[in-house]
C-alpha cells in the first residue's frame, strides 16, 4: 500500500543546485535557499543530499555550510550526476509491503517531455548500485511523486490534467492508468480531480500544489477568495469536486482551506506560489512561505491548528517558486 508522508521517515532526499543547471543565472541565491531548507530538514531527521558530480565547488559550499550536520552523521552527500533538484519527481515512491518497503522507480521524463531529466532519471538506479536504496523496483510507467497523495489507508489524490497529458502514458486511458495505479500501489481507490490550475505550474498541475492529504480523513487546499483573480472559478470548482468525495466507507472528507499567496512575479511570469507544497518531517511540518505577511501568517496557523501534535516551521521559499517548485517539489521522504 502507498505510504501516508506523515508516517515515520528514516530520512529525506534532496537535490542541490549546481553550474550545470537551469539554476545557474541564481546560483548562489538557489544554493543558499536549499542550505536553509535541508538545515531545517536536519532539525527533524536525517537528510541525504544529491550533489551533481560535475560540480565540485557545489559540494565545497555544502559541506562548509553543513559541518555540523555532516559531523553529527545527521547529512550524508552522495555525488550523483543530475538535471535539476526536485527529488519529489525523480525519487522512488515507497509501498507497504508485507512490513517491508519496497521503492518503485517510476520513469521519469521531464513532465511530459519540457524538460532534460536524462541524468535525473538514473539517480534512483545509481543509489541503488552504490547500496543506498534497497528493494528497488523499476516500473514501466511514467510517474512523479508530486501528482499523487496518499492517505495511507488505500486512497489516492492525483488530476486527470497531469496523469492523462499526452506525453507521459499515451499508450494508456484514464481507466488503464487507474487500473496500473490500484495494483502497482496497493490502492483501493483513487479520487480523480479534474479542475484547478496554477498559473506557471510546469506540471500540468501536480495535486501536491492544490490539494494533499494531512491525515486519513482530511484534506488541506488552496483556496481563492478574490473574484477577479483568474484562479478563482477553477479553485471554486475544485473545492466542490473535493466536497463531493467520498472515503471507501462512503463519508465525506474534512477539508481545511489554505489561502492563496499574492501574486508573485518573475520576468512578468505569474508563479504557482502554493503553502500545499509543505513537507512531512519526523514530529514537524515545515511550510514554504513567500514574503507575504498576512497569508503566510494565516497558512502557518491554519497547518498548526490542524496538526497540533507536530512543529510546524516556515521556510522562505520564493526563490525556488522562480523556477516554478517548492519544498514538496524538492524533497521525497524515505520510510
Amino acid at each position: 500500500m502507498l505510504r501516508a508522508e506523515w508516517e515515520k521517515q528514516r530520512a529525506v532526499l534532496v537535490g542541490f543546485p549546481h553550474k550545470k543547471s537551469d539554476w545557474k543565472p541564481i546560483l548562489k541565491e538557489a544554493q543558499k535557499c536549499m542550505i536553509g531548507f535541508i538545515r531545517q530538514i536536519a532539525e527533524f531527521e536525517s537528510v541525504w543530499v544529491c550533489v551533481d558530480s560535475r560540480d565540485k565547488d557545489a559540494k565545497k559550499i555544502l559541506l562548509k555550510a553543513c559541518k555540523k550536520e555532516i559531523k553529527n552523521g545527521i547529512l550524508k552527500i552522495f555525488d550523483v550526476r543530475s538535471n535539476d533538484i526536485w527529488a519529489r519527481d525523480f525519487g522512488p515512491i515507497t509501498i507497504r509491503d508485507k512490513r517491508q518497503n519496497l521503492l518503485l522507480d517510476f520513469g521519469f521524463n521531464g513532465w511530459g517531455l519540457k524538460f532534460s531529466a536524462n541524468y535525473d532519471n538514473t539517480i534512483n538506479s545509481t543509489l541503488h548500485a552504490m547500496g543506498v536504496f534497497e528493494n528497488l523496483h523499476t516500473q514501466a510507467l511514467i510517474l512523479e511523486g508530486g501528482s499523487i497523495d496518499s492517505n495511507g489507508a488505500g486512497i489516492a489524490l492525483t488530476t486527470t490534467t497531469c496523469l492523462l497529458e499526452k506525453n507521459r502514458n499515451p499508450h494508456l486511458n484514464q481507466q488503464e492508468i487507474e487500473s496500473t495505479l490500484l495494483h502497482t500501489l496497493g490502492l483501493e481507490k483513487i479520487l480523480w480531480v479534474e479542475s484547478g490550475f496554477l498559473r506557471g505550474d510546469d506540471t500540468d498541475s501536480h495535486i501536491d500544489m492544490l490539494a494533499r492529504f494531512i491525515d486519513e480523513h482530511t484534506i488541506v487546499y488552496v483556496k481563492c477568495e478574490d473574484t477577479k483573480d483568474e484562479h478563482y472559478e477553477a479553485l471554486r470548482a475544485m473545492e466542490r469536486e473535493l466536497q463531493d468525495f467520498r472515503d471507501i466507507e462512503g463519508k465525506a472528507f474534512r477539508l481545511i482551506p489554505l489561502p492563496l499567496p499574492k501574486p508573485i512575479y518573475h520576468k512578468k511570469e505569474r508563479l504557482p506560489a502554493s503553502y500545499a507544497n509543505f513537507l512531512f518531517v519526523n514530529g514537524g511540518l515545515i511550510v514554504p512561505t513567500y514574503g507575504d505577511k498576512k497569508n503566510d501568517k494565516k497558512a502557518m496557523k491554519t497547518l498548526q491548528e490542524a496538526l497540533p501534535n507536530r512543529r510546524v516551521v516556515g521556510i522562505e521559499a520564493t526563490t525556488l517558486i522562480k523556477w516554478h517548485g517548492s519544498l514538496h517539489c524538492a524533497s521525497m521522504q524515505v520510510y
